[in-house]
């Protein structure tokens, strides 16, 4: 649904990238070889209902939901309290009002403010994808690794098969881009901003600063 895994493999093998295919290909195999056994030894060392990441954040959804009213509809809505603010929760169809309970797929503060009300767990309410059981059987298919290339079994018809460099156009005389095309959004807003060593403002520095006291 995103591009965030493909941006994460380009960041970790921009170096790489300048190998001949097959050292690149070995690369990628032995980072995800890594980064599968990393997963799977986190995954183990989990001993609660869902994984570390959801479960924090669970954690930080109950501690929001202490200070908040609840006031049943039905055995199912409630109506959740915050200050001056009111959210409808339906349990039944895993939704509030606020929209992130039924976005993140796991109970919000008011969700759990009216779980609590009902004096009912949170398990049944959560993505079985969250869950410690799914994170191991994620991560059980290891990523095996590559023989010695003179033990490897080749068909002959590959072995026969010349493989010729590319055709096309001329290469470009100048550098290949290696970082991805920014957005406009990204583009538009500065990471770092310029203030000004005098007065403290933004958008110029101490050279071009207008509020510098004069000399005398």
């Amino acid at each position: 649904m995103t591009s965030n895994i493909a941006e994460s493999l380009n960041a970790v093998t921009k170096d790489a990238r300048e190998l001949p295919i097959f050292d690149l290909f070995e690369y990628m195999r032995t980072l995800l070889e890594r980064w599968t056994k990393e997963k799977l030894s986190k995954a183990k060392g989990t001993f609660t209902y869902l994984g570390h990441k959801y479960n924090k954040e669970l954690e930080d959804n109950s501690t929001l939901s202490q200070k908040l009213r609840v006031r049943a509809s039905t055995d199912h809505i409630h109506t959740v309290l915050d200050g001056v603010k009111r959210y409808i929760v339906c349990l039944e169809n895993k939704k509030c009002s606020c929209g992130q309970f039924q976005l993140d797929e796991l109970p919000c503060a008011h969700a759990l403010a009216a779980l609590r009300h009902r004096n009912e767990t949170y398990e049944n309410y959560c993505s079985p994808y969250y869950t410690r059981k799914s994170l191991l059987l994620t991560y059980e298919m290891p990523v095996n690794p590559l023989p010695d290339e003179g033990k490897w079994d080749v068909s002959q018809h590959i072995l026969d098969e010349v493989v010729k460099p590319p055709t096309g156009d001329k290469r470009q005389p100048w550098r290949p881009h290696k970082e991805r095309y920014k957005t406009f959004d990204e583009i538009k807003s500065k990471k770092y901003k310029v203030s000004c060593g005098n007065c403290g403002g933004e958008e110029h520095n101490k050279r071009t600063c207008k509020n510098a006291p004069k000399k005398k």
